[in-house]
């Protein structure tokens, strides 16, 4: 690898931490550190949502997939724009209701602390999938440029995401979203453009590749690519990462502009993610899908442009780690660590701390996962989690948003539950459709059947 990509990476990523931790402070209290004091602008929602959606599944993740099955990679940009659209439109306004934290204390106040729980559980599972995609990502990316064996690369990638997330918090991460955002949308259309240089220009694409699978957005399989979809409007709707950019705004249009700036930013950087790896695919290169982009970036550009344009890759699989961290992290701490009767009594600083502590113990399990998961689907691992996620929430979060109090405590925990056991049927014996489809039919028919059947009475007894 030359010295001149490797610098320049390196200089970009310190320029990067540089402007993060130092412009933004360090959190000093658990508010600070989770929500920004309540007081985040629109750009600053905005940021905190772009930081955790548009990752390595965006970008590394995208391109991968592309390559090998085309357009139908254009799922995962496309699903969660329109869930923040959709976030924006009809969410912000019933969830800023109440001045809470998590998805689950909200759904708490809804049903009590058994769907609470559950609400936990499911939401801090699904990162947690989502987590180890990112690192599969990372490392590939890392893997790219230096010469260690993956264990070293995983080690690497775990302290770059905890400077950051131990630093200023939550707005650290705002300020983060929208740096790499501005980074990453220069690197994309900088390797599109190369690409339209190299000779692979739509029409080009078009006349030498196959319709199906590149051009087919169906190409894997109508219930695979529509669930692929499902998912990330499940997983957007019922993400923390993304509720607590609902509660860090200063109001609620705010908040709402926030969402919907975001639904406009996320797809068009999916569709050149996708123009990239069909051109790669066009070139006749054959390569390892996760190594697609890299090896793009390295082969058609000078290595001083090289590295920096690596290095903005790198960021955003970067910043998307640290989202998904905090998201986890909050609802351990506040969900599940804050109800246990140790926690009682602590003070503000023993919160931060602990919190902190778990963002440690979350870094560490996800990348000893990823040194065993090999050189799987990034995507893969990215829907699972978004599906899982919206599997154990979304039809209660849907009950409690525009049916409030029609659904009892009892059956909305029995809907969570059964969502999560559909998922579990689907995956094990319904081949060809995606589990979320069965978790979500589940989920809602024991929500209509608690409505029906006049549920509220037993909730809460």
């Amino acid at each position: 690898m030359s010295p001149l990509f490797i610098g320049s990476a390196l200089a970009i990523l310190a320029l990067f931490f540089f402007y993060g931790l130092f412009f933004s402070g360090t959190a000093s209290t658990s508010s600070e550190y989770s929500v920004a004091s309540r007081k985040a602008t629109a750009g600053g929602v905005s940021g905190v949502i772009l930081g955790a959606l548009v990752g390595g599944g965006s970008t590394v993740g995208t391109v991968q997939l592309a390559y090998t099955w085309g357009l139908s990679a254009w799922w995962f940009t496309l699903g969660g724009g329109i869930g923040c659209l959709i976030m924006g439109l009809w969410f912000v306004k019933p969830l800023r209701r109440t001045r809470l934290v998590t998805l689950p204390q909200f759904l708490g106040s809804h049903f009590g602390p058994s769907m609470a729980f559950l609400g936990a559980f499911s939401s801090a599972a699904g990162s947690f999938l989502s987590l180890i995609a990112q690192f599969i990502a990372g490392t590939a990316l890392l893997g790219s440029v230096f010469p260690l064996p993956l264990w070293g690369n995983v080690l690497l990638l775990a302290c770059l995401i905890l400077a950051f997330a131990w630093g200023g918090g939550i707005k650290s991460f705002s300020r983060l979203g929208w740096t790499k955002i501005l980074f990453l949308y220069a690197v994309m259309i900088l390797c599109a453009g190369r690409a339209l240089l190299q000779g692979h220009t739509p029409g080009v694409l078009l006349s030498s590749l196959p319709f199906d699978p590149f051009f087919n957005i169906f190409a894997r399989g109508v219930g695979k690519d529509l669930g692929a979809f499902a998912s990330l409007l499940a997983g957007v709707l019922c993400g923390q990462i993304y509720i607590q950019a609902v509660y860090a705004a200063s109001s609620d249009a705010t908040a709402k502009k926030g969402f919907l700036l975001t639904s406009l930013i996320s797809p068009p950087l999916g569709l050149l993610g996708v123009w990239i790896g069909l051109a790669m695919r066009n070139s006749g290169v054959v390569v390892e899908g996760a190594q697609a982009l890299p090896f793009f970036i390295q082969t058609y550009f000078h290595p001083l442009l090289g590295g920096f344009l690596w290095s903005g890759i790198m960021i955003t699989v970067l910043g998307t780690s640290v989202g998904i961290t905090f998201s986890v992290a909050t609802n351990l701490t506040q969900d599940i660590y804050l109800k246990t009767r140790r926690a009682a009594a602590v003070d503000d600083a023993r919160i931060l701390l602990v919190s902190r502590m778990i963002v440690l113990l979350l870094v560490g399990v996800s990348g000893a996962i990823a040194l065993g998961a090999g050189q799987s689907l990034i995507l893969s691992w990215a829907y699972v989690g978004m599906g899982i996620r919206g599997a154990g929430i979304l039809v209660p979060l849907l009950a409690a948003v525009f049916r409030p109090g029609e659904l009892s405590p009892r059956f909305s925990f029995l809907s969570g539950a059964g969502g999560l056991a559909g998922v579990l049927f689907g995956a094990l014996f319904l081949k060809g459709i995606d589990p979320l489809f069965p978790g979500l039919a589940l989920s809602g028919v024991i929500a209509l059947a608690g409505m029906k059947t006049g549920g509220k009475a037993l909730g809460r007894k």
